[in-house]
């Protein structure tokens, strides 16, 4: 089995790939970012194995796909349909984009761990291991 670090890696590796193949590959077959985000949970806790917290690992995996999402739309230019020179430069219009920048990125940060810890969760379901049911033992005794 990989570490967490390896798993959350190659998971996010992964979807990368998907990413690009879905946006500039193949852009008619339209891939949600949604899915590709659980699929990424769901990887990263098949790959890190049998440990109790596996669905934290695609918490962890979507988290930091979410900051990277956030970076790269952070510094990518926007296409607007307006001059912004005719707004003017007001000290209230800065502070209330700040805010709302900041509240974007921790909307957005919870919304991708709970997904990637949802595919966590599937895959610790399907993959986990079965001692939690072996441990128990029949209490009952035979005479």
């Amino acid at each position: 089995m990989a570490s967490q670090e390896s798993s959350v890696f190659i998971s996010i590796f992964i979807a990368l790939l998907l990413l690009f193949v879905d946006f500039l590959i193949i852009p008619s077959v339209v891939v949600s970012v949604l899915f590709i985000v659980v699929f990424t949970g769901f990887i990263a806790s098949a790959m890190a194995g049998s440990e109790n917290n596996s669905y934290r690992v695609g918490g962890i995996a979507g988290g930091v796909l979410s900051v990277m999402f956030f970076l790269v739309g952070f510094f990518t230019a926007p296409t607007l349909s307006f001059n912004l020179y005719g707004l003017g430069f007001s000290l209230v219009l800065l502070s209330e984009g700040f805010i709302y920048l900041i509240l974007s990125f921790i909307l957005s940060l919870a919304i991708f761990m709970l997904l990637g810890a949802f595919g966590g969760l599937v895959a610790q379901e399907l993959f986990g291991s079965k001692d939690s049911e072996s441990g128990k033992q029949d209490t009952s005794k035979t005479t």
